[in-house]
């Protein structure tokens, strides 16, 4: 997939600076064949779904989200790789790394179209001069002194036909700022949240400070569904006692107590992702959901 690909690396700094590895022929071919068959493992043989921030694929499956705008950067690097700065030390130090990828260009026709893995790099590939680093070479080992990076053979995201494909949002999100397809409450939007006219806190203050990124999405998604608008407190009450919650209400407004357990079930109630199992009548919070398309 990646025969002859130059390595290239995303820079840590604010401009995601792109920089050409400079590696022998051999080494290059040995990441390109590693890259090609990781992207393999991540998307072959497994069912694609639609990612909009609801749903953990399990592991016959992976999550794209269609129409992604590759960086132009990026393009121009794999279109002349030569034409790239190469890394190397900067200022009496080596620039931080973001990600490492591989990438290739087609043309077909005036359509021009790449295909591109990426890799989330970690603090743990960097091989620092500054410690023993011992290698293994003619029955000893030995300490390498020169800085050097670790690649993995691993990919963490993919770029095809225009589509960006990955199994974990954690990771592809280390690579891309992928904000804009995930929605997140602002701050903002948390403090305006304990003012809902539907709702009344034991602490609003104690409330704000909870609210870590699993809530501020569940804020997000129940501003978004409207639920609070449509359906009166009582009601919300009566449909979540038959989901075995009990949600508190005065003077017709949902009670939201000062205890992160508690938040997350009600909270997720309000999200549909607390029900009551048809069989074992158990209550349970799910973390994850999909649409059930229609036949």
């Amino acid at each position: 997939m990646f025969e002859n690909c130059s390595v290239m690396v995303i820079r840590a700094d604010e401009q995601s600076l792109i920089n050409r590895v400079e590696v022998d022929a051999e080494t290059q071919a040995l990441i390109c064949t590693v890259f090609s068959d990781a992207v393999m493992d991540l998307v072959s043989n497994k069912d694609k779904v639609e990612f909009d921030g609801r749903y953990k694929p399990e592991r016959d499956e992976f999550l794209y989200i269609d129409n992604f705008q590759l960086a132009d950067e990026i393009k121009d690097a794999i279109r002349d790789p030569m034409g790239v700065t190469a890394y190397k030390k900067e200022d009496g130090d080596y620039p931080t790394i973001k990600a490492i990828f591989v990438g290739k260009r087609t043309e077909e026709g005036d359509t021009e179209k790449f295909t591109v893995a990426f890799q989330r790099f970690r603090k743990e590939q960097y091989i620092s001069a500054s410690n023993i680093n011992l290698f293994w070479a003619k029955n000893t080992f030995r300490r390498e002194k020169e800085y050097g990076i670790s690649i993995s053979d691993s990919v963490d995201c993919l770029f095809s036909e225009g589509s960006l494909q990955f199994v974990s949002f954690f990771f592809a999100r280390q690579v891309f700022d992928l904000s804009v397809y995930y929605r997140s409450a602002t701050t903002q939007e948390v403090t305006a949240f304990t003012s809902n006219e539907k709702l009344v806190f034991d602490d609003a203050t104690a409330f704000e400070k909870m609210a870590i990124t699993s809530i501020r999405r569940k804020i997000a998604l129940i501003n978004d569904s409207g639920v609070l608008d449509s359906h009166p407190a009582i009601e919300i009450k009566r449909l979540a006692a038959k989901a075995g919650i009990d949600i508190t209400v005065k003077n017709k407004q949902i009670v939201i107590p000062n205890d992160r357990d508690q938040v997350k079930i009600i909270l997720g109630f309000l999200d549909e992702e607390a029900y009551k199992g048809p069989f074992t009548q158990t209550t349970f919070l799910a973390n994850s959901k999909r649409k059930v398309q229609q036949k």
